[in-house]
């Protein structure tokens, strides 16, 4: 899976599964959606828990 470790890539990973958003199912592009989906999920997550600890 690909891994998020900053501001820039994040904004380079959500305008990329922008850009794929609409990909039909079987597609390399839904494929590569979902991984994309999934680092941003991780890095929202991680981002939250690292807020939540500094409290």
């Amino acid at each position: 899976m690909k891994e998020i470790t900053n501001e820039s890539e994040y904004e380079k990973t959500s305008d990329r599964a922008d850009e794929i958003f609409n990909a039909k199912k079987g597609t390399p592009e839904h494929d590569e959606l979902q991984e994309l989906l999934k680092a941003l999920k991780k890095y929202d997550d991680d981002f939250v828990k690292m807020l939540k600890d500094s409290n």
